[in-house]
């Protein structure tokens, strides 16, 4: 039986200087996801907590994307042709988001990693996550983006804020951690619409 839930969705983009391909990730894309989920480097960005020496064995691994699979659509990012990370269009799992809005409102979230440093600071990030955006509300008709970053991550605010998300609330996060506040952006499909004259 498979770890990861696959689909048949491909998505194309470009940041003008790389192409971007994000293939369907499935179990033949782990011994990737094993490498980027042992750096701890990678780790510190995309994982919260108060752990900054972080690595994630095969089996954290497979808990991972074998649970968010279920209910995202996960895909791997390729860039020229090299796998370089990993993102996801997640239906929203925290209950406290959930409750911000009517029971029958379609809400996302969007998480994304690049695994491969050396692509760091090339604009992938936000060319991947302006794909996903584009493919939530023009494919899968989602009412609503809500995602997150802690304050120790200004690039990732940086991405929301290009992409024309809100933010609509900072909470204090327990300590010690890395981060002191997480702060929820937000984009309505109404938004989305106007901001780019569909």
């Amino acid at each position: 039986m498979s770890i990861i839930k696959t689909h048949n969705i491909t998505l194309y983009g470009s940041t003008g200087e790389y192409e971007i391909i994000m293939r369907p990730l499935s179990d033949e894309h782990l011994p990737f996801l094993y490498k980027w989920n042992a750096d701890p480097e990678v780790l510190y960005w995309t994982e919260g907590g108060e752990d900054i020496e972080r690595s994630y064995e095969a089996d954290t691994v497979h808990a991972i994307y074998g649970g968010v699979s279920q209910n995202a659509l996960c895909f791997l990012i390729e860039v020229d042709g090299e796998a370089i990370g990993e993102c996801w269009l997640q239906n929203m799992n925290l209950v406290n988001v959930k409750a911000m809005y009517p029971e029958t409102t379609d809400v996302r979230r969007i998480d994304m990693a690049i695994g491969e440093k050396t692509m760091w600071g090339k604009g992938i990030g936000t060319a991947v996550v302006r794909m996903l955006v584009e493919y939530a509300f023009n494919g899968e008709h989602v009412e609503v983006l809500h995602c997150f970053n802690e304050d120790y991550n200004p690039r990732a605010r940086r991405v929301w804020e290009k992409l024309g998300f809100s933010l609509v609330l900072s909470e204090e996060l327990p300590q010690p951690q890395k981060g002191k506040l997480q702060h929820h952006f937000r984009l309505t499909r109404k938004e989305f619409i106007e901001r780019n004259g569909i």
